[in-house]
Formats: structure tokens, sequence, C-alpha cells
């Protein structure tokens, strides 16, 4: 049993915690958080994310070049260039800087009016 061996007060000592806590206890100590359920809503009402104002399921025109740009893309008429991204008819192609095998080079990722949910799942929200 691995939990034996771990230091007195930590997760897993033979003190009898082991790990998860639950029910709003400390994981390290055992005790009772001190964090009322008032508190507890009110932080869970803050979380805050990026257009917050924008639902994740929403295809907005215009939406792509916002979140691209936002994260540092520009347009480009030449494609191909690393942080970059171009129209090709309705679609978007975003060029991103990748290094493969100790060899830098450029990845192509081409949008077709995503959601906001996609472009945060690509940009690995």
């Amino acid at each position: 049993m691995a939990g034996q061996y771990a230091p007195r007060g930590m997760p897993g000592a033979i003190s009898g915690i082991s790990g998860g806590g639950g029910g709003g206890r400390s994981i390290v100590t055992g005790k009772k958080s001190s964090v009322s359920k008032k508190s507890k809503k009110k932080l869970k009402g803050e979380k805050k994310r990026d257009w917050s104002d924008v639902r994740l399921t929403d295809r907005k025109e215009g939406l792509t070049e916002k979140f691209l740009e936002n994260h540092g893309y520009r347009q480009s008429d030449t494609p191909g260039k690393p942080n970059t991204y171009t129209y090709d008819g309705d679609k978007v192609k975003a060029y991103t800087h990748v290094l493969r095998k100790n060899k830098w080079g450029v990845e192509v990722k081409t949008f077709n009016n995503p959601t906001l949910k996609s472009l945060r799942d690509w940009m690995g929200y």
C-alpha cells in the first residue's frame, strides 16, 4: 500500500485521510471548509470567461476573426505565414507555428462557421 509511506499530514498517510476529502473538507487536514454557502454561491456566480456575452453554441458572423485576433493572429493575403489567417471563400484558415521532431513548421486549421466552444477547444481552453 503506497499510502502508508506518505509523510504524516499528507493525503494518503496512515492518519486515515485518503485523498478526496469530499463534503467540503480539506484534503490535507480533514477539517470542515470555512467557506460559507453564501460565499460559494457568490464565487460560483462570478466565474468569468472571455466573451461572456456570447453563448458557447453561438455561430456569429465575424466571431472566428475576432477570436483569432484576440489571440494574436492577424489577417494576411499570403497563406502559410505563422500566426495569420486567410479567407478561402466562406471559410477561414488559421496558420499556427508548431514544433515537430525538432523542426519548426506551420499547421493549418480550417474553420467553417465554428461555435465559440469549438474555437476555445482548438485554442486549448
